[in-house]
């Protein structure tokens, strides 16, 4: 099925970060993607709240955006690839500011969900969906993209550094990558497994895996190890109660994001 949707994605890699069983868990969620009322996936779609405003800010300070851009469209002319898009909560968005934007997921139902979702809606002529591993895709398309977003996905793949590595080869030397995922805390555990998981059933059981999450200080190792300079960290947490996404200092508690830019120098 991989193969016969995107036939020129070859499976060059040596190592694979799909995680089985959480490909399959996420699988009961894609039919309540788009679903606004759904616990669970209302989480994500709240977050659009604060991570849509996040990527556009970041990108002005480093100057891709320009503070003279069409209000309207801002991220025209800015590729965008987000690896682990799911149903296209995110990439939807991205696409209405004027984004050209690739979405990246090896699930096939939420492949699925989001073709289905964009055709049935907007539409938008510059989001495309491509069904592969991110080890597949970058073979072919290293340093092509301006930006490239994996907002709550690094903590649900195997070979973690690799799954990075291998966003940041699709990165242009000096390009953005972001990433917002799980602290590696009790708290985070409580909320997303304990809470949202196991009492409440927001989430299917197994959705997360608390040895997967990573701490903020091994994430900005990983980043340093690749050439990439941080320019942006944060903590987050989210309100069930208000159904909102907060900003905090403390990145060690529930949540946190990073935007880092890609080094125009070579390794060697």
């Amino acid at each position: 099925m991989l193969k016969r949707l995107i036939p020129n994605v070859r499976c060059f890699a040596t190592k694979h970060t799909v995680n089985q069983e959480q490909l399959e868990t996420f699988k009961e969620l894609s039919k309540q993607w788009w679903n606004t009322n759904h616990k669970g996936t209302r989480i994500l779609h709240s977050f659009n709240d604060l991570r849509v405003p996040w990527i556009t800010e970041q990108l002005t300070q480093t100057g891709l955006l320009k503070k003279s851009a069409d209000k309207s469209t801002p991220l025209a002319g800015i590729s965008f690839l987000e690896v682990g898009c799911g149903g296209g909560i995110l990439t939807e968005p991205l696409s209405r500011l004027g984004g050209n934007v690739t979405g990246l997921d090896c699930n096939e139902d939420m492949f699925k969900t989001a073709v289905d979702h964009n055709t049935e809606n907007d539409n938008f002529p510059n989001l495309r969906y491509v069904l592969s591993t991110i080890e597949e895709y970058s073979v072919g398309n290293k340093n092509k993209y301006d930006v490239v977003i994996a907002s709550e996905t690094i903590e649900h793949v195997e070979e973690q550094d690799f799954f990075l590595k291998c966003c940041i080869e699709c990165l242009k030397p000096g390009g953005s990558i972001f990433i917002t995922t799980n602290s590696k805390s009790l708290f985070s555990r409580l909320i997303f497994i304990n809470l949202f998981e196991d009492i409440l059933h927001y989430i299917p059981k197994g959705g997360h895996k608390y040895d997967m999450f990573i701490d903020i200080e091994d994430m900005k190792s990983m980043f340093k190890r690749e050439n990439c300079n941080i320019v942006f960290s944060s903590g987050m947490i989210y309100n069930m109660f208000t159904v909102k996404w907060y900003w905090i200092k403390n990145p060690y508690i529930m949540h946190y994001a990073i935007h880092a830019v890609k080094s125009n120098a070579t390794l060697t």
